[in-house]
């Protein structure tokens, strides 16, 4: 589906521009060309009874390339995004080896252009080896295509380091992503609360993410850089964001879907498949994040997609690695859970997970006429069961295996071109 073609029929909904029903969007070049009613071309795609929205752009995700191919290769993780409906996806960069140089990063790129289906930038360590001793030369970085530098995966554990690399980053014009853990305090496998005590198993407690939510907020009010806190999940380091960012323009924050919609009774199962970092919260943490998100205060949705091989995660909890796959659960999980319980508005998952990650990659996450043709297509009404059989993904490690969801991706669309088509007869494709 290339070149010039009409959208028709469908439920178009962008809180960006500010549109809210039933048009038609017609695609030239790989961009859109006009939106409205009563649009007709030579090629048509009957989207009746479907919804249309931005492309998701989801800033946090694990794709094992390279060095661990067997959980995730650009391929596969690229096709299990475009399967969540995701456009854009940044790629963190705790790989084996750790993408922290020119090579690796350039490297990467030239991969990602001949393997992905989607739009996919890279993240490079924000020191070397992401040990958080010495810096990245990131001004060489850019040049070789970085989009941004981050310490996802392990954090930084000195002040100064991360101060000294807020500098650089923000001197070499790059936003820094950051995983916010204090190790001298995170020395437990999942939340240190009563599900832990009954269940045995050792905890870290929330204040582990909060202090160092804090320490960064401060050095990021102090150095005037892009600063970007992933995976928030807990009620203090949500409203700590809140409070710096009123005061910030350049601070801004996500959770993920399984921090808004799993709590840490999961625990109780001793399953080594619900062992994440940061942990899975109390059922009050949950709700009072899904509020911040709620009410702008956290800015979107990041997946934190994090495949791992069976081994991995078949395993007595405390032994278990970390993480949880994200890319084709996220909005079916979030639309069930949040929307249709009445505790978000469809209009603000969608800027949580198109508009706003969408404008601070860049140009994408609006339908207007010149943008980028990244669009979902999404049936609002199929219920369906997440089997690991028909996930995209190399790996099957998702909290999700066995629920029932409503909400479905029926295609994306990058660039005009349809890179994920799972109803193609009802489309008439």
């Amino acid at each position: 589906m290339s070149g010039e073609f009409v959208i028709r029929g469908a439920r178009v909904l962008d809180p960006a521009t500010g549109l809210d029903g039933e048009l038609d969007v017609r695609v030239t070049g790989g961009r859109i060309s006009e939106v409205g009613p009563g649009l007709s071309g030579v090629r048509e795609l009957d989207a009746a009874g479907l919804h249309l929205f931005p492309g998701f752009v989801d800033v946090h995700a694990h794709w094992r390339t390279p060095g661990r191919e067997d959980e995730e290769t650009i391929e596969s993780g690229s096709a299990a995004a475009a399967a969540g409906g995701f456009t854009s996806v940044v790629m963190m960069p705790n790989t084996e080896p750790v993408i922290d140089s020119p090579a690796l990063v350039s490297g990467l790129l030239r991969r990602v252009e001949r393997e992905s289906r989607v739009r996919a930038y890279v993240a490079a360590a924000l020191h070397e080896g992401l040990r958080g001793e010495r810096l990245t030369e990131m001004q060489l970085l850019r040049e070789a295509g970085a989009f941004a530098v981050s310490d996802d995966g392990l954090g930084t554990a000195s002040a100064g380091v991360l101060r000294n690399g807020m500098l650089y980053a923000r001197s070499a014009g790059l936003p820094v992503i950051l995983h916010c853990e204090d190790h001298t305090l995170a020395t437990g496998a999942v939340h240190d609360g009563a599900v832990a005590a009954l269940a045995g198993v050792p905890g870290s407690p929330a204040s582990a993410e909060d202090v160092a939510t804090a320490t960064a907020l401060v050095l990021a009010a102090e150095t005037g850089a892009r600063v970007h806190i992933t995976h928030v999940s807990t009620a203090l380091s949500a409203a700590l964001v809140g409070w710096f960012k009123d005061r910030n323009p350049n601070i801004t924050g996500d959770t993920t879907p399984h921090h808004l919609t799993l709590t840490d009774e999961l625990v109780g199962t001793l399953d080594g498949m619900y062992r994440v970092n940061p942990p899975l919260r109390p059922e009050e943490d949950r709700l009072l994040v899904g509020e911040a998100l709620a009410d702008g205060t956290l800015d979107f949705v990041a997946t934190d997609h994090a495949p791992h091989a069976p081994e991995e995660k078949e395993l007595p909890l405390q032994e278990a690695s970390p993480g949880f796959l994200g890319h084709e659960t996220a909005f079916a999980a979030l639309y069930t859970e949040l929307v249709l319980e009445g505790r978000l508005p469809l209009a603000r998952l969608v800027q949580a997970m198109s508009c706003a990650p969408g404008r601070w990659i860049g140009e994408q996450g609006r339908i207007e006429p010149g943008a980028p043709a990244d669009l979902v297509l999404v049936d609002l009404s199929e219920e369906w069961e997440v089997r690991p059989g028909e996930l995209l993904s190399r790996s099957r490690n998702t909290p999700y295996l066995g629920r029932r969801l409503t909400g479905r991706i029926t295609g994306t669309f990058v660039g005009g071109e349809m890179v994920h088509d799972r109803m193609g007869a009802k489309l008439g494709l």
